[in-house]
């Protein structure tokens, strides 16, 4: 039986905030990127209570290697990530490295264009020679960026190279690099369809399982139920920035559906090689586990969100803004947040923030974070056996 699935050419649609459109040549580096990241990082897992964290070496600073520096920091966010300890102190354990040499003075300044990282070494901790910057930062990635690459050995480090791109690309000369399987991120996009069934679900017990029974069974039997259809909607797309960047969140959110999912599996995995009366009875199937690690897995999530927002051209709220939006009230303030978001040239997300704060200051948008983790397994489901 052959396979539904859709390939499509997203990356497209992105321009500058300010309209012009991105060089071909900076639209093809992200599509070999995207291939070349996920292939190469398709066996670094880390279960949810791993102690551990993926150290990634860029040697080269070319455009190219700087967009694998940018999709790096898209993809590379694990379940075993700590933000804050059980005291409530900032700790931000197992965190993502990536080490960039280069040789060239400017190169931050390079990185803070809009087709490399953008706003994200704005708010991230990230050194030049040493040098650090924002080193309080909650987020769970670390850039440093060094003269000479030092020769300690690191535990999970990966060497990428301007010629091991460039071997990728010939390995994969028979397949188009330039179009993406949009299927899992086209179930993704659904979860915005579910209307009240998740909308009016209170903001206490995010992450309890049962919560979401109804909104599962709506998903399952409703939306997933549905014909694959295209992510990209060319009417609405087209001069629409707002659009583009929120339907490739899902994309990039998908991207890292596998890795998570092989989070869970190596969990488990390791229960099996326990001692049968020291294994967790409670978790036997792998729906069970990825209730248990809910958390874990949401607040990984929202992490990967902040990244992914930084990196697209969000920004957080200015204190006069936070100020305006708490001051506000029902539609009012639905509208002042949706006037921010949309700003093309300048938009600002007030949920760019951290987990442990976002509790306070958006607790009703959890939700959607731990309901869309529950959703993976049946989303890799129906992609995989999709006809």
């Amino acid at each position: 039986m052959t396979k539904e699935i859709k390939k499509e050419t997203p990356f497209e649609y992105l321009t500058h905030k300010d309209g012009k459109a991105f060089s071909r040549e900076t639209i093809n580096h992200w599509y070999i990127a995207r291939a070349y990241v996920l292939d190469k990082l398709k066996n670094f897992v880390f279960a949810p209570n791993d102690y551990g964290h993926l150290h990634v070496v860029v040697t080269d600073d070319s455009p190219l290697m700087l967009a694998v520096v940018r999709q790096v920091a898209l993809s590379a966010h694990y379940v075993n990530y700590v933000e804050y300890d059980v005291y409530g102190k900032l700790v931000c354990t197992n965190r993502t490295v990536i080490t960039l040499v280069s040789q060239n003075e400017n190169i931050a300044s390079e990185l803070k264009k809009e087709e490399y990282l953008c706003n994200l070494l704005d708010y991230c901790k990230y050194s030049v020679n040493g040098m650090e910057e924002n080193k309080d930062s909650y987020i769970d990635i670390e850039l440093q960026i060094v003269k000479v690459l030092s020769k300690n050995d690191m535990p999970n480090t990966v060497l990428m190279t301007e010629e091991d791109v460039q071997a990728f690309i010939q390995s994969k000369k028979e397949n188009n690099l330039y179009e993406i399987d949009t299927r899992s991120a086209v179930f993704a996009s659904r979860m915005y369809n579910l209307g009240d069934v998740i909308g009016n679900l209170p903001a206490e017990d995010i992450h309890c399982a049962k919560r979401y029974t109804q909104a599962l069974g709506k998903y399952q039997h409703v939306q997933m139920s549905k014909k694959i259809t295209p992510l990209i909607d060319d009417e609405k797309w087209k001069g629409n920035l707002t659009m583009v960047k929120e339907s490739l969140s899902n994309l990039f959110c998908a991207d890292c559906f596998e890795s998570r999912n092989k989070g869970i599996e190596r969990w488990q995995a390791k229960e099996q090689k326990k001692k049968a009366n020291e294994r967790d009875k409670k978790n036997k199937t792998i729906e069970d586990v990825w209730e248990k690690f809910n958390d874990a897995l949401s607040r990984s999530e929202h992490e990967r969100w902040v990244v992914e927002k930084l990196i697209m051209g969000y920004r957080p709220y200015s204190d006069q803004e936070r100020f305006q939006y708490e001051s506000l009230f029902g539609e009012e303030r639905k509208a002042f947040r949706k006037k921010l978001k949309n700003n093309a040239s300048d938009p600002a997300h007030v949920d760019l923030c951290s987990y442990h704060d976002l509790r306070r200051i958006s607790p009703d948008d959890l939700k959607y974070d731990s309901f869309l983790m529950l959703a993976i397994p049946k989303i890799l489901e129906r992609v995989r056996h999709a006809i």
